[in-house]
């Protein structure tokens, strides 16, 4: 068809006719192509065809550069006359241009050639290949998008934190889609408020995240039901539009245009995405608006993801505690429990054998060893017993108003001959009567375990005291000693039965810690905290709290 073309122009060129006949200008009126010749000094146009004139209209005599572009006000400077000026007898110059009349694109044929009356003309012969080039346009954007994609993957794929790699990939995502920033929002308050939890921003766009507050957003309110019902809302003019007061929050950061992505996770709305444009107003198209709402679902599959990781990690944290319990727990009674029984065994034989050899100031003195040993055995398996009913939830709880001052003393009382063998001094007991609301066997637990760790950690001669603070709704209990202390590395290994805690205190006062593990579940039953302040040098102090009784706490106010 160009050959057919270049002879019926190089035909009339040589018979020197002004108008080309009418049976060969048929044959240019039927090609699938725009077809125009222009004077190569004046630039005036010579000749269109009928394709030609559909697009720029009857602009024979008219200036190319005029015509045929736009917003041109001389010989356009892309123009090739130079070229077809230095190969004019060799090749023609082939090239794909957008037309700016109507927006299509053409592979154009240009070659010069001889035209009656004028001299040399540049003849274009331009082929609509819109299709062609919109299939190139979507398989670059195709191969984009898939680099996009992988690049996404490969960073989620990072063995960094989930925060880190989340900011990552709104960058590779901001960048791509040459956006100012990019927003992520997580619902929470089941879902009745959000909150900006991630942010990705031009280093000249100012940040929103920790200044922007969590808001509240009704689920049957315009906007709320548009997005969830569209998957999205694409607002060109912020200021302007409808929903500005909705979005004030925007606004305030300069925010002109906003694309809002709802984020969801097996149909249940968990959040949104933002991509917002401070510098210019700006109309997203289709294309971009399919890539954003597929990198919604990445995100939303990262989070899922990142809930089913937290999760094992759960289980394999609850296994590990489960195992080193179970290990804990044997080696208590094989060796921790052996040991008193063990004692017991050996002093009473012993004490069978000699008892006609020995003294009474003798056997009472084996006597007594035996009955500290069968107590020790006693108490350790009874916090064994103590400890598996609350694992296995058999433990009762029956809550009611205590008067701490009767625990206290009772308590006391109970571990007076104790601490009088070491000559330590008890002190504590309130003036007057405070009511709690508690389980009344919890509460005489931990008050019994608290004083008497205090009294076996502390040395002879030393004090421990019990001091009570009222709070707002709660009683705060210290219970303080100045025994040996705990080192500070060894803080957080108490209240844990999966630590062996043998190794804390004195030689000859090493306990298990399962008393303080059984305080700790029974204070929180109650409905308090538990906590340990302690130096290896000046003693150790823990402090609970426990919820005062509702009518005392009405008399106190």
């Amino acid at each position: 068809m160009l050959k057919t073309i270049f002879e019926i122009m190089n035909s009339a060129a040589k018979n020197g006719m002004q108008k080309i006949p009418f049976d060969q200008e048929l044959i240019l009126n039927q090609i699938e192509a725009l077809v125009y010749v222009a004077d190569l000094d004046s630039y005036r146009i010579l000749y269109l065809n009928k394709r030609a004139i559909e697009v720029y209209g009857d602009v024979i005599g008219k200036f190319c550069w005029e015509k045929l572009q736009e917003g041109q006000t001389g010989s356009c400077k892309f123009c090739n006359k130079e070229y077809l000026l230095e190969h004019k007898d060799t090749k023609k110059l082939i090239s794909d241009k957008l037309n700016p009349i109507n927006n299509k694109w053409y592979e154009v044929h240009e070659k010069l050639i001889d035209w009656p009356g004028t001299g040399l003309a540049k003849l274009q012969i331009a082929y609509d290949i819109s299709h062609r080039k919109e299939d190139e346009i979507n398989l670059k954007t195709l191969l984009k998008q898939q680099e996009l994609f992988s690049n996404i993957a490969l960073t989620f794929n990072q063995q960094k934190s989930f925060a880190h790699k989340v900011n990552e990939v709104l960058k590779i995502v901001g960048k791509f889609v040459k956006t100012d920033g990019v927003s992520l929002f997580e619902n929470f308050a089941k879902n009745s408020k959000t909150k900006l939890i991630y942010e990705w921003c031009n280093t000249d766009v100012s940040p929103k995240i920790d200044k922007i507050p969590d808001f509240s957003f009704d689920k049957h309110h315009p906007l709320y039901k548009k997005i969830i019902k569209d998957k999205i809302i694409n607002i060109n003019n912020l200021k302007e539009s409808k929903y500005a007061n909705s979005l004030n929050v925007f606004i305030k950061f300069d925010v002109k245009s906003i694309l809002l992505i709802p984020i969801f996770l097996h149909k249940k709305h968990i959040g949104f995405i933002t991509f917002e444009e401070c510098k210019k107003q700006r109309v997203w198209n289709e294309n971009e608006i399919k890539l954003l709402q597929t990198l919604g679902n990445i995100i939303s599959t990262a989070f899922e993801r990142k809930a089913n990781e937290e999760k094992r990690l759960r289980s394999e944290q609850k296994l590990k505690i489960a195992n080193a319990t179970k290990d804990r727990f044997l080696s208590i009674i094989t060796k921790d429990l052996l040991t008193p029984f063990s004692d017991i065994k050996s002093l009473s034989s012993l004490l069978y054998d000699s008892y006609d050899r020995w003294n009474d100031e003798k056997r009472k003195l084996f006597i007594n060893s035996i009955l500290n040993s069968s107590s020790q055995g006693y108490k350790l398996l009874d916090n064994l017993m103590v400890w598996s009913d609350i694992q296995s939830g058999k433990i009762s709880f029956k809550p009611e108003s205590i008067d701490v001052k009767s625990v206290i003393s009772q308590t006391i009382e109970r571990l007076k001959g104790r601490a009088d063998r070491k000559e330590i001094k008890i002190s504590g007991i309130p003036d007057k009567q405070i009511f709690v609301f508690a389980d009344y066997h919890m509460l005489n637990t931990i008050f019994h375990n608290l004083i008497n760790n205090a009294i076996k950690f502390t040395k002879f001669g030393g004090s421990v005291s019990i001091k009570l603070k009222l709070l707002k709704k709660l009683l705060e209990v210290r219970v303080c000693d100045t025994g040996v202390g705990i080192k500070k590395e060894d803080l957080n290994k108490l209240f844990r039965i999966d630590v062996d805690q043998t190794t804390f205190g004195p030689p000859e006062e090493k306990g298990t810690g399962l008393g303080l593990m059984i305080c700790k579940e029974f204070v929180k039953k109650n409905g308090g905290d538990i906590s340990l302040k302690s130096d290896s040098k000046e003693g150790s102090e823990f402090k609970f709290t426990i919820p005062l009784s509702k009518w005392y706490t009405y008399i106190s106010e």
